[in-house]
């Protein structure tokens, strides 16, 4: 139990620094080159590979219904749980991005309520959400993304600049090998664990996945979200929310799709409901007052919702 606690520790140490480093990366990229903050939040931070990776194996492993319970979990965790400690850690109410930035991830929550409607996702349909999300992609490019002024160029680099480039792309192609290989290794233990907890406790394997697994790797989303907005970055919090929405309602659904369709069941439907009402409920605050301010709100509708879909 003492190994356990002290592996929780250091993880939590480990988490908190990486988030700590990604937004100072991410405020970095922005300012230097010149492109939106809410763009790098919503297209680098959006694209949660956590989650893409076990929806991923999930669909490989033909355990569907847990994999796109924990899809719609990620978002339904993020908009309540996560945003909702922001705001209430937030030293002031967070200013609203521009409405066709908070409106336009609703076309792929409506695309994706129809596909599911029939608790499956085939493969063309998986090529629509994939379409979808490729739209939106360029919305964003097009809206917010490219650089408002042009960056300097750089000036050319010498033969020792060059050979220190090359010596530095060893070590990072390493560790993206290495943590690719924990990725898949621990969405792996993810999904098995997550189908022994469905099999064993009764529950629908779409409500573990949204409660459980989608929990589990959408962890580091509340830092993502608190962080930014406790160091004046608002705009990087608000592309993480709502490109996060886009991105696991129509491109991270659709690859899985795409490796096997989807077979869901009532559990990822409620999740998927629940994640709508929620992003309604935020995008409308938004919409009227400008700002999201102190409220509980989404804290309190994600234990309701805990609490019912758990016996549904």
């Amino acid at each position: 139990m003492l190994l356990a606690a002290a592996l929780l520790v250091a993880g939590a140490v480990v988490v908190y620094v990486g988030a700590e480093l990604a937004v100072r990366g991410a405020m970095w990229i922005s300012r230097a080159a010149g492109i939106s903050a809410f763009a790098i939040g919503a297209l680098l931070f959006g694209i949660d590979p956590e989650g893409l990776g076990t929806a991923a194996v999930a669909a490989g492993r033909g355990e569907t219904a847990l994999g796109a319970g924990g899809i719609f979990g990620s978002v339904l965790f993020l908009f309540s749980a996560a945003f909702g400690v922001a705001v209430v850690v937030a030293r002031r109410p967070v200013p609203a991005p521009s409405p066709l930035m908070m409106a336009a991830p609703a076309a792929g929550v409506a695309a994706a309520a129809l596909v599911i409607a029939d608790r499956y996702v085939s493969r063309p349909e998986a090529l629509l959400l994939l379409l979808l999300y490729a739209a939106y992609v360029a919305l964003v490019l097009i809206d917010r993304g490219w650089p408002a002024r042009e960056s300097p160029p750089e000036p050319p680099a010498g033969e020792e600049e060059r050979a220190h480039e090359r010596i530095r792309v060893l070590p990072a192609a390493i560790a993206a090998a290495v943590g690719l290989a924990l990725l898949i290794g621990g969405a792996l233990l993810l999904v098995d664990g997550g189908a022994r907890v469905a099999a064993r406790t009764g529950l629908s394997a779409g409500f573990v996945g949204a409660a459980l697994v989608g929990v589990l790797t959408s962890l580091d989303e509340v830092l993502l979200e608190v962080l930014p907005i406790r160091r004046g970055a608002p705009e990087l919090a608000t592309g993480n929310l709502f490109g996060t929405l886009a991105a696991f309602t129509t491109g991270v659904p659709g690859i899985a799709a795409l490796i096997r369709p989807l077979s869901l069941d009532g559990g990822t439907q409620l999740a998927f409901l629940a994640l709508a009402f929620v992003y309604a409920l935020v995008a409308g605050t938004f919409f009227v007052r400008g700002r999201v301010g102190w409220v509980l709100v989404v804290l309190s509708f994600y234990a309701v919702w805990l609490v019912v879909a758990a016996t549904f």
